[in-house]
This record gives structure tokens, sequence and C-alpha cells, in this order.
């Protein structure tokens, strides 16, 4: 007859050690998981600071470059009546209208005085547009003392706050 030994035989793994394990693996993957999160939102992060900061940058570059081309301070060749925003006449005669869009939060260009405006950035919180005397600190509402422009655009998303300040003097004056 054959004697079976009354010794535990090791076959397996024990509740215990698979208890272990798993508690080991969920901290691993709590971990994993934490850094991708992290990694991802940050390159979303990124990407809409960059963004924005790019339609900014452009933004005003281009306000400042066709405000440079102010025909001059006659009647109906700059309009600074209207806060936040500016009517110029360019050297060719186009009417060229800068503003912000309180419903859409755009930056706004239009050619043709006016009529139709296309977009130039988007989420901008403010347009301030001041005007200076040839002293370049007193301020003035009257478009023939102007001497210095000062755009002061800001845009403000969930991530992001961005100002953007430039001050230049039109070439015709």
């Amino acid at each position: 007859m054959i004697r079976r030994s009354s010794a535990f035989c090791s076959a397996g793994f024990t509740l215990i050690e698979v208890v272990i394990t798993l508690i080991v693996i969920g901290a691993l993957a709590t971990i994993g998981a934490t850094l991708m999160s992290r990694g991802f939102l940050s390159y979303f992060v990124g990407r809409e600071i960059a963004r924005d900061d790019a339609q900014g940058r452009l933004a005003l570059e281009r306000m400042a470059r066709e405000l440079r081309t102010v025909r001059g301070t006659a009647a109906g060749d700059l309009n600074i009546g209207v806060a936040n925003q500016i009517t110029m006449a360019d050297l060719d005669g186009n009417l060229i209208v800068y503003r912000r869009n309180a419903g859409t939060s755009q930056l706004e260009r239009s050619q043709d005085n006016g009529v139709s405006y296309q977009p130039l950035a988007d989420n901008v919180s403010t347009l301030t547009i001041s005007y200076l005397q040839n002293d370049g600190t007193t301020a003035t509402a009257v478009a023939a003392n102007v001497y210095y422009i000062t755009v002061l655009l800001t845009i403000v998303t969930s991530n992001v706050n961005l100002t953007y300040r430039s001050t230049f003097k039109p070439a015709v004056f």
C-alpha cells in the first residue's frame, strides 16, 4: 500500500501572495496613469498657450503694420471716436476698421469700412487703443493731435492669460 505524505504540497500561490501581487500591480498602474495624465495635460496646455500666443502676436503685428500707414489726420482718415475701435484710411484710401466683437470675443478687421469683418484672433478679452500727443504721455481725444498710438490686447482662456502691448508712431505724422 502506498502511503501519502501528510505534508502540504505547494502546487500554486497562496491567497496572500495573490492579494499582495494585485495590490502592487494596482499601485504601479495608478502611478503610471497619473504620470500619463499629467503628460497629456501638459501637452494640451502647451498647445493652447502656443496657439493663443501666435494669434495674439500676429494680430497685434498686423494692426501695428497697417496703423503705421495711416494716410493722415484729416477728417475721415483717422476716426478715434468709438471706444476700443479704430477706423483709418491707409495710403491707398482703403477704410480699415479694427474692433473687438464682444459677442464672439474676437479681434476683427474690416477692409470695407465696417460692412463685413474677418476674425484675426479668438478669446480676446480686452482691446484698448489709446492715443498720445507728441510728448508721448498726454492722451488725446482729437484725431488731429494723435502722434502715437498704443494698442493693448489681452487674450484669456482657461489656461492662458496673455497681454500684448505696442506703441508706435504712424509714418505720416
